[in-house]
């Protein structure tokens, strides 16, 4: 889109449509597809509903349709960590005292 139709942002009805315009099968689930590409940073959103490639995002779809070259493309993303819930909560001594005494 961005090399031959001079578009840079696109929106997921922008994908249906070139999909559909290059005769392709139908995409069972647009959105899913571009979330993935999200989180795999291929793309990212620009401004409201709209996404835009990243720079690995150009470099794999240049590199396809050879899928073994376009696996070689890998973003530079940072795994996030995820925090993690305490369930159980140490006492502190001071806690236990209270508790002892209050019986």
């Amino acid at each position: 889109m961005a090399h031959y139709r001079n578009i840079r942002y696109f929106k997921n009805t922008d994908i249906n449509k070139l999909n559909t315009e290059a005769a392709q099968i139908k995409l069972s689930n647009v959105s899913y597809a571009v979330k993935d590409a999200v989180r795999a940073g291929y793309t990212t959103t620009a401004t409201k509903d709209m996404k835009q490639l990243t720079a690995p995002g150009e470099q794999y779809v240049e590199a396809l349709p050879d899928r073994d070259a376009a696996k070689s493309v890998k973003p530079r993303t940072s795994k996030r960590s995820r925090r993690k819930i305490r369930t159980n909560r140490v006492e502190s001594d001071h806690d236990q005292e209270q508790v002892k005494q209050n019986g």
